[in-house]
């Protein structure tokens, strides 16, 4: 996690990013970079990781997608859908786009549980970059250990925040160790997170181990509760 932090930590956003309609340059972030911190993980063979910024009225973040080396990359996200046989509609919803997150199916855990771990993580926090507006309501955090909530202070100091203490005692009490559970068809992979618009929550996924992008089941327990109340 602390790979993943320092791979991302310098990246602002680009102004490019703002204006319609938002292009992304060979100078901004490559998502292809995640390898080098889940080294567990690999791309199909023939493939390479690339995204598409969606912009609306409501904030903007990447669309990360997999498409085969060589081609060319989508300049829009109504390109992107496009490759689909779909359009933008006027519908569309900020919060769930279409085909948000189907890169997964390209990727290949090595079968060790530290791979599905990293599997989870990069589901959860791989569209963690560039955000703008809305899009930083998505500041979910992986916790792995007590000393996490340092983290978490940072943050919240960024915002003329602190935890209330009942909540920052409760919150000593949580088991923060990731677990693994590795059996013959399944995965099952249990996590603690925080948000400042949620508190911490245990999220418990289930998935295929052959196809981990399949989950089988999902639980999503609430440990300790907290809402900073800001609102973008």
């Amino acid at each position: 996690m602390q790979g993943l932090r320092d791979l991302k930590k310098d990246l602002g956003l680009p102004q490019h990013f703002l204006s319609e309609p938002p292009v992304k340059t060979p100078q901004d972030f490559d998502p292809n970079q995640y390898f080098t911190v889940f080294t567990h993980l690999s791309l199909a063979r023939g493939y390479t990781l690339d995204y598409v910024y969606f912009l609306d009225g409501l904030g903007g973040k990447p669309v990360i997608y997999a498409r085969r080396a060589g081609s060319p990359s989508f300049q829009s996200y109504a390109e992107f859908l496009q490759s689909y046989g779909e359009e933008v509609s006027g519908e569309r919803s900020y919060g769930s786009l279409k085909h948000e997150g189907d890169y997964l199916e390209k990727i290949r855990p090595d079968g060790t549980p530290e791979s599905y771990f990293e599997f989870a993580a990069l589901a959860l926090l791989g569209n963690q970059f560039y955000l703008w507006w809305h899009g930083l309501y998505n500041d979910t955090m992986i916790l792995c250990e007590k000393s996490d909530l340092e983290r978490i202070d940072q943050d919240l100091r960024d915002f003329d925040l602190t935890l209330p203490a009942k909540v920052a005692q409760r919150a000593q009490q949580i088991d923060f160790t990731p677990a693994v559970l590795v059996e013959e068809q399944s995965v099952t992979i249990r996590l603690v997170t925080f948000s400042k618009w949620g508190g911490f929550w245990e999220y418990v996924h289930v998935m295929d181990k052959a196809d981990p992008a399949h989950l089988l089941g999902a639980q999503y327990n609430p440990l300790v509760e907290y809402d900073c109340g800001i609102a973008f």
